[in-house]
């Protein structure tokens, strides 16, 4: 099968959208499909063709003119929309009607979808668009055109998936999907590099770019709040990050608590392998990948009770706060760490839990819906 992946962004830059696309596409070539990425071109500073585990990557800027540049006075945006506009567009249809792919698969509905609506006029292909988060949650924040281009494409994929059930329920509140157009297909991750638990387990573990959604102040006030002594580490970098390090120094946090820039992924599973407890005190999350990677180290989770979170830990070692409340979040983690003294095996059981969400099931997810 050809199959043509397009996604907003995609690896060297990280998170959970490019770490699950580029696992799917990785096992789709093992498995002997055609498989093509075409990326957002963003940072500029990115190759405009590479090949990436042994698939070809094409980046294009997926840019429009907005009323909006005009009004911020940003005319070198507006300028730019203007002239890649058309030619983005021109060059997609002619990519299409060059390769002649069985699946256009759209991953997260951003920048590229207004391109990929357009295409559709213009030569027909099977289209499936795949939601992962932010672009369903972030739907109240979107501009008008936006909000159309969203719901259009909805109506014109043949399949909609989503990585939780809890997303395809927000979706359905915007966008009717009627019979079995709308479809749950979890995330997966390589439960062949889960790492072992190493003999010392200590302190508390948390993961993610640093935004507001990830509630990483409520986890702050939580750690200054618990009585027994465990580092505190959070890896990742954002917007927030000046704010949360101001935070932990107003709250007294210096010897239990350490950030740690970006790592790589082995690096991330690493830490997680080394740490007692991974927390995750989340405003919002659609899936929670992290919550899945600590699983598959064999790991407990404190987590709070939003989005795909539950969904993803049915039946696992973890316990679940609400979100926002600081008392909860610490009361759970250190009844979390005294069970993980007080019983090794704590948390063990998730490697198993784990193996609901291999990367063989999450494709096996996606080729259903790209053969209908």
């Amino acid at each position: 099968m050809k199959i043509l992946l397009i996604v907003s962004s995609y690896a060297p830059n990280t998170g959970g959208l490019q770490t699950v696309t580029r696992h799917l596409a990785r096992e789709l070539d093992k498995r002997g499909h055609r498989v093509r990425v075409l990326a957002n071109r963003y940072p500029r500073t990115l190759a405009d063709q590479e090949l990436i585990d042994g698939v070809e990557i094409t980046r294009w800027h997926f840019l429009s003119p907005r009323l909006e540049q005009l009004l911020n006075l940003r005319f070198d945006l507006f300028l730019a929309g203007l002239l890649y506009f058309p030619l983005t567009l021109a060059r997609l249809v002619l990519l299409l009607r060059r390769e002649r792919p069985d699946t256009v698969n759209l991953h997260f509905v951003g920048a590229p979808a207004l391109f990929v609506l357009l295409a559709r006029w213009f030569i027909r292909f099977r289209l499936i668009v795949s939601l992962h988060g932010d672009d369903v949650e972030g739907l109240a924040r979107r501009r008008r055109l936006d909000l159309a281009v969203f719901r259009s494409i909805l109506r014109q994929a043949d399949v909609v998936t989503a990585c939780s059930q809890y997303l395809l329920d927000k979706v359905d509140e915007q966008v009717s999907l009627a019979g079995n157009k709308g479809r749950v297909v979890h995330n997966g991750i390589e439960l062949s590099k889960k790492m072992k638990t190493p003999a010392q387990q200590t302190g508390i573990l948390a993961v993610g770019r640093l935004f507001p959604a990830k509630g990483f102040d409520v986890l702050l006030r939580a750690h200054a709040a618990i009585k027994e002594q465990a580092l505190l580490t959070l890896v990742g970098d954002g917007p927030e990050r000046a704010k949360l390090q101001e935070l932990a120094l107003s709250l007294g946090l210096n010897g239990d608590f350490r950030f740690i820039a970006n790592q790589d992924q082995q690096e991330v599973m690493n830490a997680i392998a080394n740490a007692a407890v991974v927390a995750i005190p989340s405003r919002r999350e659609s899936f929670g990948l992290v919550a899945l990677e600590a699983m598959a180290c064999g790991k407990p989770v404190v987590a709070t009770r939003v989005g795909g979170l539950p969904e993803v830990l049915a039946g696992a070692d973890a316990l679940l706060v609400e979100p926002e409340s600081a008392p909860e979040l610490a009361h759970a983690i250190e009844a979390a760490l005294r069970r993980v003294k007080s019983d090794p095996h704590f948390g063990a059981r998730n490697r198993r839990c784990a193996e609901r969400f291999s990367i063989s099931r999450m494709t096996d997810g996606y080729l259903e819906a790209y053969d209908g």
